[in-house]
């Protein structure tokens, strides 16, 4: 499955943070996650976001865990201030959502909601046109290819040497996958810059690549939030 978050300029894992919870004294129908995540794996990127003056204004740190026969993911990113940063969880095989807030507080916010990803035929492609340049990016040679959608463009760069869906990566920090789930080319983005008519511009980039590390998510007899509503994966 090659499946492909910044909402605007916001960091990939914020997708459920509009979400309406309740606390932990109603659980939402459907609702069920596990209580320990375990993963084995991660790939490290940066998000760098830009003014109209290209002056930059701040950096994200992401780091996308994942399992090596497995199907679970989780993605951290990191906002530097205290309480700022958020993890989500995907549970595949419950298709749900979990997302903690704050982790580094005393008492972090915990909400989880159902999301299911779209059948194929319903998938949004971003469509992306090829040129001759390559570059490699943390040890990986990459092909860049260029897009335009009304009054965002900008260059994504892609390998065919990395087999991992791009789930695991940052396009799913992108902002162009609030609008396209997935891309006309296959393969891994290593890189991607996004532009808008106003002079903002959003530098995604890959650090490393399937990092050992011994990670695990525990939520025994933490105070879980429900969303009433099934969460769409790609509906930001």
């Amino acid at each position: 499955m090659n499946i492909t978050r910044l909402e605007k300029s916001v960091p990939l894992i914020i997708l459920l943070i509009s979400i309406t919870s309740l606390r932990a004294q109603i659980t939402a129908p459907g609702v069920k996650w596990e209580e320990v995540y375990s993963f084995d794996k991660f790939n490290s990127f940066k998000i760098d976001f830009y003014a109209k003056n290209n002056e930059l204004m701040r950096t994200l740190d992401i780091k996308t865990y994942f399992q090596t026969g497995g199907k679970d993911f989780a993605v951290f990113t990191d906002s530097k201030s205290k309480g700022g940063d958020i993890l989500t969880v995907f549970d595949l095989k419950n298709e749900m959502a979990i997302q903690i807030f704050g982790r580094d507080l005393p008492e972090p916010m915990y909400n989880a909601g159902r999301f299911k990803y779209p059948a194929e035929d319903e998938l949004k492609r971003l469509e992306l046109t090829p040129t001759e340049e390559t570059k490699t990016i943390a040890g990986y040679k990459c092909v860049r290819y260029s897009y335009t959608y009304k009054k965002i463009f900008g260059s994504v760069w892609i390998t065919q040497q990395i087999k991992q869906p791009n789930d695991y990566g940052i396009f799913r920090a992108a902002k162009m996958s609030a609008l396209h789930n997935t891309l006309s080319v296959e393969g891994f983005v290593m890189e991607m810059t996004t532009e808008d008519s106003k002079g903002g511009k959003t530098v995604m980039t890959t650090i490393s690549i399937e990092q050992d590390t011994n990670y695990s998510v525990n939520l025994k007899k933490v105070s879980m939030g429900t969303a009433l509503n099934k969460v769409s994966y790609f509906a930001f």
